[in-house]
């Protein structure tokens, strides 16, 4: 159990205001963690992100007039696998003072939140890299199977139906529960992704990746929305930066895998099987998680009608998800491609390419989702998705230093619409409609993502990349003045308030 000591000598006038001052050591602490006093300066946790909690404060008397104040943290996170991340963090501001830390959410977690919130975080991981296996590797199974682009973009487009499984999945997960629905889809996801290795041809491949991305996509969804649903309302565009984040660390490892296509000709087929390391971790998690209490109190309710603005909300986000896919589909999946035949680099310099210029995503989800929980959504959202499209479509058109320049600056801003924006998703409908809108959604943007990846394609191999994407951009921009013009301001609404039909 971690321990935090904090020592100081003072003179006795000075420490009589440290300890019995405002907010003085004295008095129960209200910041990340909320205390009661004990008796003889004993201080325990009401609410905080830990299973175990007490607080002492001794004062012994020196010579000279002087005094050792001695402030002793004994604790313990709730917060499952990612404890080893906060444990320092944690402490230093627990020994530092009362001020609210830059790392930490806007709100006060509880040590139910943080739980469910890192054993949630421990599937993205998961959703990360089973989302990503097949775009980073279909570049190194078409030369094994010898088909060209357009064999490519036809598969990448097919596998885009796995979204009538995944919004199956969604439907299921407003009816049964989301615990159960994401842990099965969990397991589904990932043995489908193994069987992927023993694929003959690139048909059975993109049959076989449809029910996993299918499935992986519905875990992702459901992740999400459990989340949101769990998390205090001034901080659910910080989590989902945080969901996000873990699940870049799944894509980073799906990257990271690629190297295995330098092996050989099937080498890549040794990515699906890695697949299989994510049965450990859902079996750690399927033992811990609870169901979503919002779930479990709408359940008991009677089910009410559509409201008056459901359908509005749902054809305003249902566009911005076609229109961003229709550009950053096509951005992504052939981005191995343009990299492979354009700039002639092998899989290895292209894992490196992907990690060295995606790290920025990192950091700008994060700086996104505090000021979005802060200060508002919509103009981070507005300059987030056009300023990305424009510089990834600028890097398109170059090649060296500037290439990789560009597409650093590209994520960096994309990413920050993935906690300004992306949280819509779940803020705009009502807890037995949530996950299953958001598998609609999903079908929009999979639509988006036929349409970009076919139009794409066609146009790439008549007109070249820089004026493909130039057409496809029409998309993100769109979406800026959408945001701006009918997206509500939501930053810390709770969803009760923006869904009455919850009340």
């Amino acid at each position: 159990m971690p321990q935090v000591i904090s020592r100081r000598v003072l003179s006795a006038d000075a420490a009589d205001g440290v300890l019995n001052g405002p907010d003085g050591l004295l008095s129960p602490r209200t910041d990340i963690v909320l205390e009661r006093a004990e008796g003889g300066a004993v201080f325990t946790a009401i609410e905080g992100p830990v299973e175990h909690y007490r607080r002492t404060v001794t004062a012994e008397p020196l010579d000279g007039d002087q005094v050792e104040i001695t402030e002793k943290f004994d604790y313990r996170l709730a917060i499952p696998v990612w404890w080893v991340l906060f444990t320092i963090p944690y402490g230093r501001a627990l020994r530092r003072g009362r001020d609210w830390p830059w790392w930490h959410p806007p709100d006060r977690f509880t040590a139910r939140q943080a739980r469910v919130v890192g054993l949630l975080a421990t599937l993205a991981v998961v959703a990360g890299f089973l989302g990503t296996l097949l775009g980073q590797t279909i570049t190194f199974a078409a030369d094994e199977f010898e088909v060209g682009e357009s064999a490519q973009g036809l598969a990448l487009s097919l596998v885009r139906l796995s979204i009538l499984i995944t919004l199956a999945v969604a439907a299921l997960g407003d009816r049964k529960g989301r615990r159960r629905t994401l842990l099965y889809a969990a397991a589904g996801s990932i043995l489908a992704a193994a069987a992927t290795s023993l694929v003959p041809n690139l048909a059975t491949l993109a049959t076989v990746q449809a029910v996993s991305r299918g499935l992986s996509h519905a875990l992702a969804l459901l992740i999400f929305v459990f989340a949101l649903e769990e998390v205090p309302a001034g901080s659910r565009a910080f989590v989902a930066s945080m969901l996000a984040l873990a699940a870049g660390l799944g894509s980073g490892l799906a990257v990271g895998s690629v190297p295995f296509a330098d092996l050989s000709a099937s080498g890549w087929r040794f990515s699906f099987v890695a697949a299989l390391a994510g049965l450990p971790l859902l079996a750690f998690v399927a033992r811990r998680l609870p169901e979503s209490q919002r779930f479990e109190t709408a359940r008991r309710q009677p089910r009410t009608r559509r409201p008056n603005q459901y359908r509005f909300r749902l054809t305003l986000l249902a566009v911005t998800s076609f229109a961003v896919l229709v550009f950053s589909s096509p951005a992504s999946q052939l981005q191995n491609e343009f990299l492979n035949e354009q700039r002639d680099f092998s899989a290895t310099k292209i894992a490196v390419f992907t990690l060295l210029t995606t790290w920025t995503a990192g950091p700008g989800m994060l700086i996104a989702g505090k000021l979005a929980d802060l200060r508002g959504r919509r103009v981070i959202a507005s300059v987030g998705v056009s300023g990305g499209a424009l510089f990834i479509l600028w890097h398109f058109t170059q090649a060296g230093w500037p290439m990789w320049v560009l597409i650093a600056v590209g994520a960096l801003l994309t990413s920050s619409t993935v906690p300004s924006l992306g949280v819509y998703r779940a803020e705009m409908f009502g807890t037995m409609r949530r996950a299953e809108s958001n598998g609609l959604l999903g079908v929009a943007g999979v639509s988006g993502s036929m349409v970009g990846l076919a139009a794409g394609g066609y146009m790439i191999e008549t007109w070249g990349y820089g004026t493909a994407f130039s057409v496809l951009i029409a998309g993100p921009i769109l979406v800026a003045i959408l945001v701006l013009l009918y997206y509500p301001e939501t930053t810390r609404r709770s969803l009760e308030e923006l869904n009455p039909e919850d009340q």
